[in-house]
C-alpha cells in the first residue's frame, strides 16, 4: 500500500494516539461501531495538527482516506485490533473488507512506535452449532467418500490426498467463529453443505467431482458412470470407434475436492 502521492498528512502516530485509538476500538459495542470508532480516532488524530476536527467534514466536504498516510506497522496494529474486536460479533471478514476502503494509505517507517498490547480473546465463550439430520448424513457420506478413495486408489494417491485434505480443511470452517457464534448447517446436495452463520453470512461447502474423461488422443468425451458419453459441444471430437478409455474406472468412486463458496 505504499504510495508516492503527496499526502495532506503523512506521519507516524504517537504512542499516546495509538493507545487512544485501540482503546476506542475495544470500547465498540457492535461491528458497525468498530468502523465508526476507528475512523473517528485515526482521522481525528491526523487532522488535529491541521487545526481541523472531523466535525468540519460531511456531505459537502468529504474526507478522503487516500489523502493521509501512516506507517505500515501502525496500520497493521490498528487493523489487528479491529479484527480482534470484530470476533465478538462474528464480523472479522466483513470488518477486514471495510477497513481496506476506509483506513489511510501506508508508508515505510521502521522507527514508528507500536505500543505492546495484551492479547484479548473477544470471541463469545460458546459456539452453538446446529446440524440438521440430513446434513449429518452428508458429513458421514463425505467421510465415506474419502475412505472409498483411499481404498480404491490408495491412501497416498493424489485422488485420496486431494479429497481428504480439502474435506478436513473445509470441515474445520464449520467450527470457526469468524462468522459468528451461531452456525446452522443444512444439506445442499449428496456431498455438499449449506452453512448459515449468526452474523448473517451464508456460504456453501461444495464437492466438485473430477469428470471421467476419455484419455485417448483427440477425444473430448466425458464418460458417465453407466458408460454412456457426452461432449460439451455437439461438434467436439470423440472416438469414432467408441472405444473410450476412462480417466478412472467406471466402478470407482468419483475423485474430487471440496471448496468454499460464498
Amino acid at each position: 500500500m505504499t504510495n508516492a502521492t503527496t499526502y495532506r498528512v503523512r506521519r507516524a502516530l504517537s504512542e499516546a494516539e495509538m493507545i487512544s485509538i485501540t482503546a476506542a476500538i475495544d470500547a465498540a459495542t457492535s461491528a458497525a461501531g468498530i468502523v465508526t470508532a476507528v475512523l473517528r480516532a485515526v482521522f481525528g488524530a491526523l487532522v488535529a495538527p491541521l487545526g481541523e476536527t472531523l466535525d468540519g467534514y460531511g456531505p459537502d466536504r468529504k474526507l478522503d482516506p487516500r489523502d493521509f498516510a501512516i506507517p505500515e506497522q501502525q496500520w497493521a496494529a490498528i487493523t489487528e485490533a479491529c479484527l480482534s474486536r470484530a470476533d465478538a460479533f462474528g464480523a472479522r471478514v466483513t470488518i477486514a473488507m471495510d477497513l481496506l476502503n476506509v483506513l489511510p494509505a501506508t508508508y515505510d517507517d521502521p522507527s514508528a512506535v507500536v505500543p505492546p498490547r495484551s492479547a484479548v480473546d473477544h470471541r463469545p465463550y460458546e459456539h452453538v452449532l446446529t446440524v440438521s439430520r440430513e446434513a449429518a448424513d452428508v458429513i458421514t457420506a463425505c467421510a465415506q467418500r474419502c475412505d472409498a478413495l483411499a481404498q480404491h486408489f490408495g491412501e497416498d494417491s493424489p485422488e485420496h490426498r486431494d479429497a481428504a485434505r480439502s474435506w478436513q480443511r473445509n470441515l474445520a470452517l464449520l467450527f470457526s467463529m469468524d462468522f459468528g457464534a451461531r452456525t446452522r448447517v443444512t444439506r445442499d446436495g449428496d456431498l455438499s453443505l449449506l452453512v448459515s452463520c449468526g452474523s448473517g453470512f451464508t456460504y456453501a461447502l461444495i464437492f466438485h467431482p473430477v469428470q471421467r474423461r476419455c484419455t485417448r488422443d483427440g477425444c473430448a468425451a466425458v464418460i458417465r458412470g453407466d458408460g454412456t458419453t457426452w461432449t460439451y459441444r455437439s461438434g467436439d471430437p470423440a472416438c469414432a470407434d467408441r472405444q473410450h478409455i476412462p480417466a478412472y474406472p467406471l466402478d470407482a468412486p468419483a475423485p474430487g475436492s471440496w471448496s468454499f463458496h460464498s
